[in-house]
């Protein structure tokens, strides 16, 4: 993971940063070689997590690996839906789906997704690595851009986010290369660069604009000529504001407001405030057992006796995560939980705001007369960090194994079922005490559209910047009142004689009378262990 300098950097920065590998090689092996080796191995022992669980428990991961199949049918001229659903190009989210989609001819739908997220988290890690190395950075602090990747953002599996983060980090580098050196060529690099990213997630590519505008404002001076310089940001923004337009004109919603689909929602509070560096390592309360580790890498760099990088420019996408931490609302335009995901970026952020104390003649001179406790200091608090972070992947290591034998029932449910059929998703108890996710089996039974060509609702065809999406007047708009409560479940109203499979997860016996009506004969197929298939046979 070693990048090259950036030849736009200033040529002062570039003699002040030469000598700052020379007291970590002299000091000891665990201030120098060995963390380096110790931090690729990490890296790549994260990379093995992602394969653990054959279907994870990562809740929305399901849904999305449900569009990659859809999209790929109605390529195919081979759904069975092409009358309920059509293809929406158009969408922040084609270049994640993209990616995935050549992978599904040659392996099974759920291990192209875990391939194309594993080379997303080397790719974010490596970015972040580059960056820190284009800054001048602290290379001890690179710990800090693993642990956020396994965070809220991962178990709650917003996959296109994820596969966007890597490409955010490469287009604010870009930007900061272009404030430090303004040109033209790099202005249309920007523009086209931030158009790709733009079609890999909405989100990201918000952020990422909003960084670079950061950047420009800050280096580039007189006030006047940094405006100027916010040009190749101006075909970005007529970009979002055509897509804001062409989404409302073609929203599967119409305007109108579903039961459990929330519009705007602003979750402003006191849980909000504490609620961040939790999210780095989860979306439980359990997370905050690492709040401890969380502490110490933000006391790293002080207790290393780092500075804030003289490019003050530094400190920019830290602010920008603040600002998101504390003023971006909970949902807006029926997508939620959108502060909570740039947990992955919180810590990344925070480490990129420092060079070590040897970024300069002075600071090298005092590292070199520096006393041994000083330098006692540096390594224990570098093995601690390395400790913390290995012990947080063994215990997803550890839950991710407990799922998968605590899921493997949906394996033989699916078996059962017959390709091509429609089902509903009927979830009574979403938890999952083996990984520990309040959320695991939100969407599990997703994975019958993804490996047999069925359609399961609730459906994420419901929602705008998905790549297949409803017909007009095709929506089934009690679907999402049931994926948040399954007991308002009922029959006429739900319009259920449409589905041939019903996929329940509860934990207790259902009710004897729940699938009674007068239509059609609903029988138990299968059940193995909180999982049960229902089969809608013969109807009147």
């Amino acid at each position: 993971m070693n990048f090259p300098i950036d030849p736009t950097a200033p040529a002062s920065a570039t003699v002040e940063a030469a000598p700052a590998r020379a007291p970590f090689s002299r000091v000891d092996p665990l201030a120098g070689t060995l963390p380096r080796v110790l931090f690729f191995l990490t890296v790549l022992y994260g990379g093995a997590l992602f394969w653990i669980a054959q279907r994870p428990p990562l809740a929305d991961l399901p849904q999305h690996a449900a569009q990659v199949m859809l999209l790929r049918d109605l390529l195919d001229h081979a759904s069975p839906w092409q009358g309920l659903v059509q293809a929406n190009l158009l969408t922040p989210y084609l270049v994640g789906y993209g990616l995935a989609l050549p992978l599904t001819y040659l392996m099974p739908v759920a291990a192209a997704l875990k391939c194309v997220m594993m080379l997303a988290y080397f790719g974010f890690v490596a970015s972040c690595v580059g960056f820190r190395r284009h800054l001048h950075g602290d290379p001890r602090l690179d710990w800090l851009f693993v642990p956020g990747c396994f965070g809220f953002a991962f178990q709650w599996g917003f996959y296109t986010f994820l596969v966007a983060a890597p490409l955010g980090v490469l287009f604010i580098w870009l930007t900061h290369g272009y404030a430090t050196a303004l040109s033209v060529k790099k202005g249309v690099a920007i523009a086209v660069a931030g158009a790709v990213l733009f079609f890999c997630h909405g989100l990201v590519f918000l952020f990422a604009c909003a960084v670079g505008v950061g950047f420009v404002l800050s280096k580039v001076r007189p006030l006047a000529r940094s405006v100027t310089a916010l040009a190749p940001f101006v075909p970005l923004g007529l970009l979002c504001i055509a897509f804001v337009l062409h989404s409302r004109a073609t929203d599967p919603l119409l305007g109108q407001a579903v039961p459990d689909i929330v519009g705007f929602k602003w979750g402003w509070n006191l849980h909000r405030v504490l609620s961040l560096p939790v999210y780095v390592w989860g979306m439980s309360k359990g997370a905050a057992v690492y709040l401890p580790l969380v502490g110490l890498m933000c006391a790293a760099p002080w207790l290393w006796r780092d500075r804030i990088n003289p490019d003050r420019a530094a400190v920019v996408p830290m602010l920008a995560v603040t600002v998101v931490w504390f003023v971006v609302p909970d949902a807006a335009l029926k997508t939620g939980f959108l502060f909570h995901r740039f947990a992955l970026f919180l810590l990344p952020a925070y480490a990129l705001m420092f060079c070590g104390p040897q970024a300069s003649a002075s600071g090298v001179r005092a590292a070199s007369s520096g006393s041994v406790r000083d330098v006692l200091r540096g390594v224990g608090v570098q093995v601690a960090i390395i400790a913390g972070c290995w012990i947080f992947l063994a215990d997803q290591t550890a839950r991710l194994h407990r799922f998968a034998a605590e899921n493997a029932p949906l394996a033989k449910l699916l078996a059962r079922t017959e390709p091509g059929q429609r089902a509903l998703n009927l979830v009574f108890d979403r938890e999952s005490p083996a990984y520990g996710s309040p959320t695991a089996y939100m969407h599990q039974a997703l994975w019958y559209q993804a490996e047999k060509h069925g359609f399961v609702d609730f459906n994420f065809a419901t929602f705008v910047p998905q790549i297949v999406r409803f017909r007009p007047g095709m929506l089934p708009l009690q679907a999402p009142a049931l994926d948040g409560d399954p007991r308002r479940f009922d029959w006429t109203k739900d319009n259920a004689r449409q589905y041939r499979y019903f996929f329940v997860h509860k934990a207790e016996p259902m009710p004897a009378n729940f699938f009674a009506n007068k239509e059609c004969d609903v029988v138990l197929v299968t059940q193995e262990g909180e999982w049960s298939l229902y089969e809608r046979r013969s109807c009147r």
